[in-house]
């Protein structure tokens, strides 16, 4: 299946975002996934602390006694992160969206834009015979 702008509706901007999300969480937790995994096995025994202070989040996997996995990031960075590429993808999706949505009324526009530019001259008909009536006043001067 295409992907396409000009068929997509919002239930697939939405699987788009959760699809970015998802894949961010596992490209960057991947490292302390598997020490989750290491650590919740049968002899696994140790910690996993989550933190928060000056604006940095932090995490640390301990096993045992030594440091099996340890992140930290800005909260700008993360909220960063998780906002801008969809917001980006969003703003593609509605450029694209509203030209889709108008397209009828702009073709219907530029037909009749078209048919003004190359109307004929008014009141002459076939072999330049004219096609309006002559006012009373003009009928009375010619005769």
């Amino acid at each position: 299946m295409r992907f396409s702008f000009r068929r997509s509706r919002p239930g697939q901007l939405l699987l788009a975002w959760s699809v970015y999300w998802a894949g961010l969480g596992l490209v960057t937790l991947r490292p302390a996934i598997a020490a989750l995994w290491r650590l919740s096995g049968a002899n696994g025994h140790g910690s996993a602390n989550v933190g928060f202070n000056n604006g940095i989040l932090s995490a640390t996997i301990v096993d045992g006694t030594q440091t099996a996995w340890s992140g930290s990031i800005s909260f700008l960075t993360l909220a960063l992160l998780v906002t801008v590429p969809p917001l980006l993808l969003w703003l593609v999706w509605l450029a694209g969206s509203a030209r889709t949505n108008h397209a009828k009324g702009i073709a219907r526009n530029a037909e009749r834009t078209r048919a003004e530019l190359y109307a004929p001259e008014p009141g002459i008909g076939i072999n330049g015979i004219s096609t309006h009536s002559t006012s009373k006043r003009q009928a009375r001067e010619e005769s």
